[in-house]
């Protein structure tokens, strides 16, 4: 058959993945099942949002952010930036809006025969092979409680902007990015507003001796995690301090092992009496809500700050094994025993992902022209070097290396079967094949 993969996703990594496609000669479908590109950025932001991240760390390597840009650029220039890229390159003529994905299936058992691909129009095509990128911010996660609350409510990626909130009584929870900087909208809203935790949190300042503190997570040269951990552990003292003083908790957890939270402006309103905060919910009775130590409050609108599940509806049932709610990959990118499948963007990292998106899209892209001349799912061989794990977090430079090693590996098996097909009379690869490939590697060298 005829090579030619299918994209699903047109946001952040989706369009980074089109890149490296393109850039490598290889044909594609890219299918955008909202009438926009930018994925969550397009549909799942509030109003007020802006980068955890600087634009320097955020922005694609090819196309840096506008010089005009703050460090920290609001939602609607990284939308406007989304726009630019895709433009520039000719990756707009290549998307197709409104195309919902709904069954996606190997034409056998290992994926080595190809992808077919239903639409939800009940369109089915074939494929060589098929990129998930539609992201994993998109699924709600919505917690359940004895009772129930009559008042209002809305989770963090419904709400848009302060009118989406029944004032003035606003009850936010979960101290995530999204739930810290929803808290302080309420309180600047109504003047008061109350977070509830399940857990304490690592706050990370945005500034660190005026340097975004994302940049301390990228290098050049691999840094041992004890040390970065030490590393964040200082920036963490030196912004807030002592934890009690702010009425939290100390974390009990190691800095890495959940999300970091971005935000100074919580710690901000706790000192100055506008955010108050609560325990874990108990139950609901009405509008009035039981936490955890005892205490009740009144309500008029609770905001559920409580994250997402990874979720893949279009994906047949027993084609990925899962682990704490998230499928064991190889590399964040492989499913075991299947080839012709990646998954692009499944991790969520520390620091700003234009070079880690970029960088692990051309991983993609070659190990697709490799994966034409082998017999064996790809990532079962690179499985021997990264075993499989549901594990989503990891650090911009834990990243970097690993992608580094996964081309690097690429690579070098890519001119073992120019060998064997020398020696054994099997054609070579072309030149269109060939050149690509070592051009990206150099570029990411």
């Amino acid at each position: 058959m005829t090579h030619r993969y299918c994209i699903i996703g047109a946001g952040y990594t989706g369009l980074a993945v089109a890149k490296a496609y393109t850039d490598l000669g290889l044909d594609y479908d890219h299918l955008e099942a909202t009438d926009a590109i930018g994925g969550n950025w397009s549909h799942g932001v509030y109003d007020s949002t802006y980068l955890i991240s600087s634009k320097d760390v955020t922005g694609y390597p090819d196309f840096p952010m506008p010089g005009d840009y703050p460090d920290f650029p609001s939602a609607a220039q990284m939308r406007e930036y989304l726009r630019a890229f895709t433009a520039e390159f000719g990756l707009d003529h290549r998307i197709e809006f409104g195309a919902l994905v709904s069954d996606v299936a190997p034409r056998d058992a290992s994926g080595l025969a190809g992808w077919r691909v239903e639409l939800a129009d009940g369109e089915v095509r074939e494929y060589t092979g098929v990129v998930v990128a539609n992201g994993h911010y998109w699924d709600i996660h919505v917690p359940s409680y004895p009772g129930e609350f009559t008042g209002k409510q809305i989770h963090s990626k419904n709400y848009k902007r302060p009118a989406d909130l029944d004032g003035p009584r606003v009850l936010v929870v979960g101290a995530g990015n999204s739930g810290c900087d929803l808290a302080v909208e309420a309180a600047l809203t109504f003047g008061t507003a109350e977070i509830s935790l399940r857990r304490s949190y690592w706050f990370i300042p945005k500034y660190v001796l005026g340097v975004p503190s994302g940049r301390f997570d990228i290098g050049s040269v691999p840094v041992p995690k004890l040390l970065q951990e030490a590393v964040f552990r200082s920036i963490v003292a030196l912004g807030m301090g002592s934890y009690r003083s702010f009425g939290l908790e100390k974390p009990q957890h190691r800095i890495f092992d959940q999300d970091l939270v971005v935000n100074q402006q919580l710690p901000y309103f706790l000192k100055h009496g506008r955010i108050s905060v609560r325990p874990e919910i108990a139950r609901f009775d009405g509008r009035t809500v039981h936490f955890t130590d005892g205490t009740s409050g009144e309500y008029d609108t609770l905001v559920w700050a409580t994250g997402f599940r990874t979720t893949f509806p279009f994906l047949r049932d027993g084609l990925l094994d899962w682990e704490g709610g998230q499928p064991r990959l190889i590399s964040h990118t492989f499913a075991p025993g299947l080839a012709n499948l990646s998954f692009a963007g499944l991790v969520a990292p520390r620091s700003g992902a234009g070079r880690l998106l970029m960088n692990s899209s051309r991983l993609l892209a070659e190990a697709a022209l490799l994966q034409q001349r082998l017999r064996t799912p790809i990532g079962d061989l690179y499985a021997r070097v990264s075993k499989p794990s549901g594990e989503i977090l990891a650090g911009g430079q834990e990243l970097r290396w690993q992608v580094l090693r996964g081309r690097w590996m690429v690579r070098a098996m890519t001119g073992l079967a120019t060998l064997r097909s020398r020696r054994f009379g099997a054609p070579a690869p072309t030149r269109r094949e060939r050149t690509p490939i070592r051009a990206a590697l150099h570029r990411a060298a």
